[in-house]
């Protein structure tokens, strides 16, 4: 025999819908989680308040993601790693494994420092 649904089993408190409220935003919860979030929401304007804070936050993350680095940035940072690996192996069947690694780097100044 089937039951009948019971709306009350959607319900959740502010507390489990802050934790998830996330997950809203990222649109990363499932239909059900949605709906109980949604439901919660439409009656509780300092949760749903909190909703629109974080939807808008997050609208204001996404935009200024854009911005380019200032053009002299890259070459100030620019690293150049070399990275040498030599195996050699002996008569006797011995493997041996040389590693080297130099690392160019340019400092404030543009000037190339090798370590």
């Amino acid at each position: 025999m089937m039951r009948e649904h019971d709306p009350r089993l959607d319900r959740i408190d502010c507390e489990a819908a802050r934790r998830d409220l996330s997950l809203l935003v990222d649109l990363e919860c499932d239909d059900a989680c949605r709906s109980r979030l949604e439901h919660h929401l439409a009656g509780c304007p300092t949760c749903r308040e909190l909703f629109l804070s974080e939807r808008r936050l997050k609208a204001k993350l996404s935009s200024s993601c854009c911005e380019k680095a200032p053009s002299g940035l890259r070459e100030r940072l620019m690293v150049e790693i070399r990275r040498t690996t030599v195996t050699t192996t002996d008569a006797d069947g011995t493997t041996v494994v040389h590693r080297t690694t130099t690392v160019h780097r340019r400092d404030a100044e543009g000037r190339h420092r090798t370590e």
